[in-house]
């Protein structure tokens, strides 16, 4: 049986460091986390804009 060889996620080559998994260094790794915080990733569901509203629960309406 073959051995899975680790790569990185964001660059492709062999981490030289197992504490950044998966990622081979602290560098893709915050490089990943800024792609997620500029929206380059987004998960599926349904955008913002169609939620509905909460109720109005001002009672003196």
């Amino acid at each position: 049986m073959m051995s899975a060889r680790l790569v990185c996620v964001s660059c492709r080559l062999q981490p030289a460091d197992p504490r950044w998994r998966p990622f081979c260094s602290e560098r893709c790794q915050l490089a990943d986390l800024n792609r997620w915080l500029q929206g380059d990733y987004r998960v599926p569901g349904p955008a913002i804009d169609s939620i509905p509203d909460a109720p109005d629960n001002d009672p003196s309406t």
